[in-house]
């Protein structure tokens, strides 16, 4: 006798093919279980990040529906706004809600039953989506995945200042957080603060990000691919690659560039990405005269890989107010590849205590020009420093990021997963 396959529905606002982000890692989940015998279908948006513009190729006026390596996606239309600003983020969640609705509606109407439904977050407004549909269907396990804690982001960083709008957003939250089966989210850091939300939850489960060594690979870079770039290869480079936001502070580095033009004339710096906030810096370097930095785009997967490898230096910026809410991506893809990483992260926060307490990289205070150039300049003069933590950095991810065991140990414990692969706890924290 057949075994019955089980199925996943997969909630989100962000998806494949989005390179980076939160749309990395839930597409990456769903292409999983789909070559993992799961029937996989998804309710997305276009997608759009992180250029804040929806892909060419896509219309994002009506739905659409494809089928890719196996997993049904339904993309719903959604507002994307050219510059995000706090008030835009919420009619774009909105409009996702309102869209998505309906699909999820003709799911239950057709009496279609998962055995699993995973809601990603951002946006926090699906959740919604999931509670509905776990209402009428009992058996359906209601995983609610954060991804950002994105209320607590919107206000601390100032996003959302009326604080009868937040009142109401974080008792909307608290009430997701009561009716999901699990809680799960990318580190202990932000799990704590998920904790002590006034609300009980059923279960919490630390589901991190991963690498997928079988895309992301150490190995000698393709100069001939950096000189494509106009990237020079005869120096050493501070790689800079993710969004481009007002909550990374990036800033810093344009200041940084400045104090390395006299004193490290063989260092060049280089932002990959786009968002909202591109211009501001763009406008910004040309001003101060750097010509030992410059922009480009997201990269595909092989040319980035080849930067990975190609980088000296790979910087993780934050905020300080961001450090425990918003844990970057980026850094597993850097460990990956053996790459040495400077990060500004506050004490006692995830980001801190992972670098710092694995002895991954280097760890410098938030917003602080002065303490990043320091790091920089040290680590330029130290070769022995260099070669210590870019071991470390290796070691750890092939130990405790790979792809295939954190996502069989994410099934195994919400009760649909075959089998249980080796993972052994980080001895810092769990990332």
């Amino acid at each position: 006798m057949k075994t019955k396959k089980s199925s996943v529905l997969i909630i989100g606002i962000n998806f494949h093919p989005e390179p980076t982000g939160i749309g990395k890692y839930t597409g990456e989940l769903g292409f999983y279980l789909s070559q993992n015998d799961f029937n996989v279908d998804v309710i997305t948006g276009f997608p759009y990040y992180p250029n804040w513009k929806v892909f060419d190729g896509y219309g994002n006026w009506f739905y659409s529906h494809q089928t890719v390596d196996g997993v049904n996606i339904t993309r719903c239309p959604l507002y994307v706004p050219a510059k995000m600003t706090g008030l835009k983020r919420m009619l774009q969640d909105l409009t996702f809600f309102i869209t998505a609705f309906f699909i999820l509606l003709q799911k239950m109407l057709s009496f279609k039953q998962y055995d699993m439904l995973f809601v990603a977050s951002p946006s926090f407004l699906s959740g919604f989506l999931g509670g509905l549909y776990r209402f009428f269907y009992r058996k359906t396990k209601f995983v609610y995945h954060i991804q950002d804690l994105q209320i607590d982001a919107a206000e601390e960083l100032g996003m959302i200042k009326s604080n009868r709008l937040l009142k109401v957003m974080k008792y909307l939250e608290r009430s997701i957080l009561v009716h999901a089966d699990w809680v799960t989210t990318i580190s202990d850091g932000m799990q704590k603060r998920i904790a002590e939300k006034d609300c009980r939850l059923q279960r919490q489960y630390i589901f991190p990000n991963w690498v997928d060594f079988s895309t992301i690979k150490a190995k000698k870079p393709n100069l001939s691919v950096i000189k494509k770039l106009n990237i020079p290869v005869d120096k050493r480079l501070v790689f800079y690659s993710g969004a481009v936001g007002e909550k990374q502070g990036l800033e810093m580095i344009l200041d940084t560039a400045q104090n390395a033009k006299a004193a490290l004339p063989d260092v060049f710096f280089v932002i990959a990405g786009s968002g909202p906030y591109a211009s501001v810096l763009k406008e910004r370097a040309a001003n101060q005269g750097l010509n030992n930095l410059m922009f480009i785009g997201l990269q595909e997967l092989d040319v980035f890989n080849e930067l990975l490898n190609f980088a000296f230096i790979h910087l993780v910026i934050q905020k300080d107010k961001a450090s425990n809410l918003l844990l970057p991506s980026k850094l597993t893809n850097i460990l990956a590849v053996g790459g040495l990483c400077i990060v500004t992260a506050a004490r006692e926060t995830s980001l801190h205590d992972i670098v710092a307490g694995n002895n991954l990289g280097i760890v410098t205070k938030p917003e602080c020009t002065n303490a990043l150039w320091d790091a920089i300049y040290s680590v330029c003069n130290d070769s022995d420093q260099v070669a210590e933590l870019k071991k470390n950095a290796m070691i750890y991810a092939s130990k405790y990021l790979r792809k295939e065991s954190i996502i069989e140990n994410f099934l195994e414990e919400v009760g649909i997963g075959s089998r249980r692969t080796e993972l052994v706890p980080a001895p810092a924290l769990d990332y």
